[in-house]
This record gives C-alpha cells, structure tokens and sequence, in this order.
C-alpha cells in the first residue's frame, strides 16, 4: 500500500515533487496534471508545482516521482515560520519520530534546521519526539513505507528553504516485482517497468485505446501499458522476443488476477496494418559498455540505427490517429571527451509529427532520462503530435 498524509495534510496550491527521472519526471507532471499552471525547477531533485488543491489525484498517478509534499512554508531564518508549520502538522497528526529528507541543502542548514523543528515539536507538546537521522540526509520512498516516522522534505527555494511533510509515497515494490520476477526479466539496462509506465504516461491514452509498440522485445511497454487497461498491439521482427512477451504477459495476467487487452506478433516496425491512438516504443537498445567509448566511436554507434528510426517512425506516423501522441525512446552515449552523443530525430514536420508541449513550460527535446544507473549508456525520449 502506498504512504499517504490525511486530505487536509495532502492538499496544497503548490507541491513539491521530489523526481525519480529529472526533466523527463517534470515533463510527465506537466502532460499528466491537467491544472497545472505553474512550474519551477529549484534543483535538480525538486519539481515545484502550482495546482488546483482537487487534483492531488492526478499527481499519485505520476509513475515519475519519488513522493511529494505541500509546499507549506517558505523559511528564510524566521523561526515563528517553523513553528507555524508543526502546529499545522500537529493539529492533524501526532508525530513521535521525525526524519528531515535535504535535497541540495548545505550542511550546516539542514543541522540548523534540524535543531529548530525538533525545538518547535517539543514546544507543541511532543516531549519525547525523536529523530530519525537518514543516510545522505534523505529518507527514501521505500525508507518511508517501512518506517513509522514523520518524514518532512527540504530543499533550497526563492533564497532560502521550501519545507513540508512527505504527504505520498508510492508502492513500487509491484512494479520491482514485475521487473525482476518474470519469465524472462529485465536487464541492467532494459526498460524498467517504472519508467515504462511514465512513458505511456506521456502518451495520455485513457483506458480502452488503442496502444502499438512496433518493438516490443519483451513486451515490458505492453504488460505495463494493459494493467493500465489500454488495449495493446506489440510487434517485434525477433520470434525469439516476442515468445519471450507472450510468456511474459501469459505472468503477468496471471498475478494480476485480471483479462488483460492484448496481442504480440512477429511483424516489421516499417510495414504493420491498423490504426492507434498512440505509440509508445523504443526501437533500439544499445549494448553494455566496458569502458568509456571514444566520440568517434559513440557517433558510429548511435549514427548505425538512425535509418531504422527514421523509416519506422514514418510508418508510426502513418497508423497514429490525428491528435494521438508518439513516444519514442532514443540512445545516448557519454564519451570518454565528456561529450555526449545522442540520436536525434529531425525534420519530422514532413511525416505529420510535431513536438508535443504540454503548455506550462517549454521542453527542449529528447529530454534525457536523468539519474540512471548505466554509466555511458543512456537514453532520451521524443514526444510527438500527429497534426
């Protein structure tokens, strides 16, 4: 079950999300949370959103965060502002143990900080308060989950610190699950099923449309995109692979208990029949470096797929509705320079396709999947519009 605060503790005009993706999290809030209105980027963990207070549960849809808080306060060296804060925590909740999660947050203050939240909850009657003292100054999600303790967030904003309670946290041990325990599971460096789901987030399908994954390897984009009720194709040129889906997708229909919309088949991502509501897809998957490519190198190999892109995202174009969204996934390489090397996909207004933006912020694409584990190896994602 995931974590939650009590309604009134929950919503706020303004949230502090805490990213699990960088950027590309930021651009799923925006597509996802249709109230959105306004947004800030403070560092690189933080999103800060202004919304209408009733869509909160837009924002537990996001498969893109970590948790999120109201925005309660602004500190900026009042400590009247602390204590305004702990009495409108303790007016809703009793608070035994507290943990302070800093993000990009100096030492110095976070123990200052520390000091003074500490100080107000005793003032308000909680004698016996302890902390909760997190490796790195951050309680994770799971940490959350799993320990009965108030987990407040700080990180730095408008000059000083944006404060607030963990009000959410996701249960992503399903998802964990899902990954690691199928037929034929994920890799270091395949598809998670978390960052599946955002990408068919980004998608903006609603149950019961139709969903095409013109390579669908696996089938993580399909297994994940039919718990999201979405009626899926998936088409992959590998009969291997796509016996690999099947037995995939035959498990997790299994453990979810549910008749599941869905049909794998081996097929050409440049030639297939049919009409969609959108595409979420990645084509290409680099392989597992050993040590830091050279640019020369890193240009041949992202530069080796990109007429396999540019013929199947013509097809894609041809069998998305008008309106309905394509996400595609590209390969980035980091070089042994420092540079970065990345497909990019260029000219698409001839084929139909025009750069999704949600509207609150301008993204520059591919927006790169940020806090991945693979060293070198990377990936970027393009949102496309059928016009």
């Amino acid at each position: 079950m995931p974590y939650t605060l009590p309604d009134a503790l929950r919503g706020a005009e303004r949230l502090a999300l805490v990213v699990a993706f960088g950027r590309l999290s930021v651009l799923e809030a925006c597509s996802t949370v249709k109230s959105v209105t306004k947004v800030e980027v403070p560092c690189e963990r933080i999103c800060v959103v202004e919304l209408d207070p009733s869509s909160v549960r837009s924002v537990v849809k996001l498969a893109g965060i970590h948790k999120f808080s109201p925005l309660l306060t602004h500190f900026q060296g009042d400590e009247a502002v602390i204590r305004q804060l702990v009495q409108q925590i303790t007016n809703k909740i009793d608070v035994w143990r507290l943990a302070l999660s800093a993000y990009d947050t100096d030492e110095a203050d976070y123990e200052v900080l520390v000091r003074l939240l500490l100080d107000a909850f005793r003032e308000a009657g909680f004698k016996k308060i302890r902390l909760l003292r997190p490796k790195g100054n951050e309680l994770f999600a799971d940490q959350v989950l799993s320990r009965d303790a108030l987990d407040l967030i700080t990180f730095p904003y408008k000059g000083g610190y944006g404060l607030g309670p963990t009000a959410w946290v996701p249960d992503v041990a399903p998802m964990r699950e899902r990954g690691v325990e199928k037929p034929v599971p994920h890799s270091g460096i395949s598809l998670s099923p978390r960052l599946a789901q955002l990408l068919l987030n980004l998608s903006g399908l609603s149950p019961g449309q139709r969903l095409l994954d013109p390579f669908c390897g696996s089938g993580t984009i399909i297994s994940e995109g039919a718990l999201m009720s979405l009626n899926c194709v998936g088409i992959d040129s590998n009969p291997a692979r796509v016996a690999q889906a099947k037995r995939n997708l035959a498990w997790v229909e299994k453990q979810s208990g549910r008749t599941l919309a869905y049909h794998v088949e081996t097929g050409d991502a440049r030639d297939f029949q049919g009409r969609f509501d959108g595409i979420v897809t990645e084509p290409i998957l680099l392989p597992r470096f050993h040590s830091t490519p050279s640019s020369q190198k890193a240009k041949q190999l992202v530069n080796k797929p990109s007429r396999v892109y540019s013929e199947s995202l013509y097809s894609m174009a041809e069998a998305v509705r008008k309106g309905g969204r394509i996400v595609i996934v590209v390969p980035t390489l980091k070089t042994a320079d420092g540079s970065e090397v990345l497909l990019r996909l260029e000219e698409t207004e001839s084929i139909g396709l025009k750069e999704f933006q949600p509207g609150h912020v301008r993204f520059e694409y591919p927006v790169r999947v940020a806090f991945e584990s693979t060293r070198w190896l990377g990936r970027a994602v393009y949102v496309f519009e059928r016009v």
